[in-house]
């Protein structure tokens, strides 16, 4: 009989891509018994089976009421292993594991201390709390766990042992067979909608390229920040397009449409080193980039020769480069190959897999519950 999986998160959506398109999909795959625990309208049985969680009515609510919730289920659904992606759960996961002869592994989707400070609402004394309490929950992590995943390398060495196994957040290259026909113009971006990821700067920069490229408009998918909600509502559809929240199913044909993707980070401390999903999933679909010009960026996907960097504070810069670019349809079929030929070579979650179910089986097998008698 597989072993019983439960992932868990109060913090992430349905079908938060890393968790349910990927990890979920992946160990499902692999044969084992798998349950997502996440905050959902409604319980679900395939392909992967999902548990309701409601959506918590604040933070308060989210760091109290949801993780007696999710205990309460836990207890239902009784796992062999617990399998956690918000840090705030670590403490509830490592009890409710060890009461109940279970293994927990933790997912470290960001590096926690420096994401703190990406956080506009933390002033500066509730920053260095914050940062203290993060320092806290990795280790308990770090010194408990039975196994922990981490999305990227750099996140990694904040762990120690043999408990750790780098799964990097790649696109699978299977969705990606959408066929490109690019629309004339169009620019596209794909993920949250904040002042920290550019939106002011690319509506910007949109409107200094249609200057020279009349047809240029950008298409954005993703949630907006409530801090750039009104900005958001003067959107016309003509030079910027919101398509709303997409469900990653969706994202390939979206990226088929157009003729340049960007990403734009300002440069926060968890955003220079971080390895940009958008990045991978432009590649995946053929999709020429123009991305914030960080050394760590450049040194991931430079000498992959299917990502334009530029500097992502000069909007005039900017702008004239991708002019540049949309004139040059050999440049961008040159640019769209080499992404493709990258993500077959390597960045692909089918390479990521075998670590995933391996760190996992490993991790379940710490403990000897058996099934007899649930």
């Amino acid at each position: 009989m597989s072993r019983r999986v439960v992932q868990v998160s109060t913090v992430h959506r349905t079908r938060d891509n890393r968790i349910y398109n990927k990890e979920c999909r992946a160990l499902v795959e692999a044969g084992l018994d798998v349950t997502l625990l996440i905050r959902a309208e409604a319980d679900e049985q395939s392909p992967v089976p999902v548990r309701a969680l409601p959506t918590p009515a604040s933070r308060l609510t989210r760091l109290t009421t949801m993780q007696f919730r999710a205990w309460r289920e836990l207890g239902r659904l009784r796992p062999d292993l617990v399998h956690v992606h918000d840090p705030e759960l670590i403490p509830m996961a490592l009890l409710w594991a060890r009461t109940h002869r279970a293994a927990v592994v933790y997912d470290a989707h960001e590096d926690l201390v420096k994401q703190v400070d990406t956080k506009p609402y933390l002033g500066s004394w509730r920053r260095g709390l914050a940062r203290g309490y993060g320092r806290f929950l990795l280790w308990l992590a770090n010194s408990f766990m039975d196994g922990i995943v981490a999305a990227t390398p750099d996140i990694a060495a904040g762990f120690t042992g043999e408990r750790v196994a780098v799964v990097h957040n790649y696109p699978w290259l299977s969705d990606f067979a959408a066929e490109r026909d690019p629309v004339p113009g169009r620019l596209v971006y794909t993920g949250d909608l904040t002042e920290e990821r550019r939106l002011s700067f690319m509506r910007d920069v949109v409107a200094v390229v249609r200057r020279s490229v009349p047809e240029a408009h950008l298409v954005l998918a993703g949630v907006v920040g409530p801090a750039v909600s009104e900005e958001a509502r003067s959107f016309d559809g003509d030079l910027v397009r919101h398509l709303g929240l997409l469900p990653p199913s969706q994202i390939p044909e979206v990226l088929a449409t157009a003729e340049l993707g960007l990403i734009f980070l300002a440069p926060l401390p968890n955003y220079v080193n971080s390895l940009p999903t958008k990045l991978f999933e432009y590649q995946a679909a053929g999709l020429p980039a123009v991305a914030s010009d960080f050394p760590h960026w450049r040194d991931i996907f430079g000498g992959d020769g299917a990502t334009v960097f530029v500097d992502s504070g000069d909007v005039a810069a900017t702008a004239s480069r991708i002019v540049e670019l949309l004139g040059d349809r050999a440049e961008l079929e040159r640019l769209s190959v080499a992404g493709r030929a990258a993500v077959r070579g390597r960045f692909n979650f089918e390479s990521q897999a075998e670590a995933l179910v391996g760190l996992v089986e490993r991790a379940a097998s710490t403990t000897d519950r058996s099934r007899v008698g649930r």
